[in-house]
């Protein structure tokens, strides 16, 4: 499974622009991971499968791709899906639908996105379900990235599954050393 996830994701090494505050050594192409939802069903059977010891009774998905994986997860689990979606940033924010964030207080959540690298959309999304009353519980991603697991485990302790991982850096955007090097930004393959 490695393999064909890393494979799928197309990775390119260079200096890029992550959209969350982050600059990076590593792009992924998240889209392509979900172009043939049926390659990424077993994927989510295993996700599921680690995440049922924690019996979510939401599971929450920052959109897009973290939302397309967690819908399946949610499904497989019986489960209802939380959709989170982006707000403008940095820093990033995501939102729970209105009539959901009034319904899930006291609930147990799983956060599940597609690749996990800054942790920012994972961190937003745990902050969101605690403002509606709701627990995260547990965190898994297709793709952990560089010390993803790292930032998880320190920044909101809550246990951390992935499926597969890739070496990459990440610098907070004005903090990073290929910009103090004049390592121009490339420009991801959309």
């Amino acid at each position: 499974m490695d393999t064909d996830l890393s494979r799928l994701a197309r990775p390119r090494q260079g200096h890029f622009d992550l959209g969350t505050g982050f600059h990076g050594d590593l792009w992924l192409d998240l889209d392509a991971l979900f172009l043939w939802p049926a390659r990424l069903r077993p994927a989510a059977q295993q996700l599921a499968g680690q995440l049922r010891r924690y019996e979510p009774a939401g599971v929450c998905g920052p959109l897009a791709g973290g939302a397309f994986l967690a819908q399946m997860v949610a499904e497989v689990l019986g489960a209802a899906f939380l959709p989170a979606y982006p707000e403008p940033g940095p820093p990033a924010r995501y939102r729970l639908p209105r009539s959901v964030r009034g319904q899930i207080a006291g609930w147990r959540v799983a956060v599940v996105d597609d690749a996990v690298n800054a942790a920012t959309a994972v961190q937003a999304s745990c902050q969101e379900i605690r403002a509606a009353g709701a627990d995260p519980i547990a965190i898994a991603a297709l793709l952990a990235l560089g010390t993803g697991a790292t930032v998880i485990a320190e920044k909101l302790g809550l246990p951390f599954h992935a499926l597969a991982a890739l070496p990459s850096q990440v610098w907070p955007s004005g903090a990073c050393p290929l910009c103090a090097v004049g390592t121009p930004l490339a420009a991801p393959a959309i």
